[in-house]
């Protein structure tokens, strides 16, 4: 049954895939941020959301996709205008989102979107291989080949940690670092 559904997505992704047009933009530069992130527990919403709520400004639209491998999405993920979670009931039986809100955000032309998962996730790969951003950032070597921009480390970064390197790295690859 595996084989199906990873015969049918990636028949999918091979007839939906986007052109890209690939622009490198620093963070402190983007005006649209795209968040993708797997939550497991209530820390690591907290965890997410205050990378979430520190990227945000006046001048600068983020909007975040939160993923939690459960048959529900918990009381303590928030919906909100730009931040939305989705579940596996969300999904149809290969993994193909079917949520609203889940197509909006592949489909927003995002300047960055980083990607915030720390392992594979078959829809979060998905939505990745479907986006139209410009520029892809994430740290999870399985997902390599979805990234323009790859932060690895000798140990698992933190969000936060995360989050300053790709700051520290588009900056220095744009020309305004030191």
């Amino acid at each position: 049954m595996n084989f199906i559904k990873k015969y049918v997505t990636k028949r999918y992704v091979a007839e939906n895939k986007p052109v890209r047009d690939i622009v490198v933009t620093s963070l402190q530069k983007a005006k649209r941020v795209g968040i993708l992130c797997k939550i497991t527990d209530e820390d690591s919403y907290k965890d997410i959301y205050a990378v979430f709520s520190s990227i945000q400004s006046a001048d600068r639209s983020v909007s975040m996709l939160g993923y939690i491998d459960d048959k529900e999405v918990p009381f303590y993920c928030l919906q909100q205008f730009s931040a939305d979670y989705f579940c596996n009931k969300d999904l149809n039986w290969y993994g193909k989102p079917e949520k609203v809100q889940i197509h909006d955000f592949m489909n927003l032309d995002f300047d960055i979107l980083i990607d915030f998962t720390h392992e594979p996730v078959d829809v979060i790969r998905l939505i990745l291989s479907l986006s139209p951003a410009h520029f892809i950032v994430g740290s999870a070597p399985e997902n390599k080949d979805f990234y323009d921009l790859i932060i690895s480390s000798e140990s698992p970064l933190s969000n936060a940690e995360l989050l300053k390197n790709i700051e520290l790295y588009t900056k220095n690859l744009t020309g305004g670092g030191k």
